[in-house]
């Protein structure tokens, strides 16, 4: 990002007129590397809609493996990574609570061992996060109201760059710096 000054709260301020020439460098440059640059997941949950239509929902989803549970949560990430759930959490408390804050849970909560037989978890890492291949999700969640959906990172990050250049020319008509906000 082009320099900039942080402010309260985390928000970084940016010149407009300084955003709009590094996005007019950046988007080219983007778009020309797409090939290198990594897919991004998101993780659907699948519910029945009005009208008979499916819609999608996306939050974490769970599975099984060696009796113990996991949760799977990929949100325009570039790895999938599953966490190990304390005992009992899952129907205790997760499902009951997705119930309760979208109207529908999970139906269908696979089990490693029968999705993939033979196929087993990778090490977690130092921070408790056990690496998904891509394909390894889509044979685990297979037959379930899961899905997996891929994006192109140059995509993803070249509409959120868009959206960005507009707010800053809006920001430079008025004479006023550009303020990002983390999230």
């Amino acid at each position: 990002m082009p320099g900039g000054h942080e402010a309260k709260n985390e928000e970084l301020l940016v010149e407009a007129g300084v955003f709009i020439a590094w996005y007019k460098r950046t988007a080219p440059v983007l778009a020309s590397r797409r090939h290198e640059l990594p897919a991004l997941y998101q993780v659907w949950l699948h519910r029945p809609g009005k009208a008979g239509r499916v819609d999608r929902i996306g939050q974490a989803v769970y599975f099984e493996a060696g009796g113990e549970e996991y949760s799977v949560f990929a949100s325009l990430s570039p790895t999938i990574l599953a966490r190990k759930l304390p005992a009992g959490w899952l129907r205790e408390k997760l499902l009951p609570a997705m119930k309760q804050s979208t109207g529908f849970a999970q139906t269908v909560i696979p089990r490693l061992e029968e999705q993939s037989p033979g196929s087993r978890l990778r090490a977690a890492d130092i921070d408790g996060n056990i690496p998904i291949s891509p394909q390894g999700f889509e044979d685990l969640f297979d037959g379930s109201d899961v899905e997996l959906e891929a994006l192109p990172f140059a995509q993803v990050f070249g509409r959120e760059l868009r959206d960005l250049a507009i707010a800053a020319t809006h920001a430079k008509l008025c004479g006023r710096p550009l303020h990002l906000h983390h999230v």
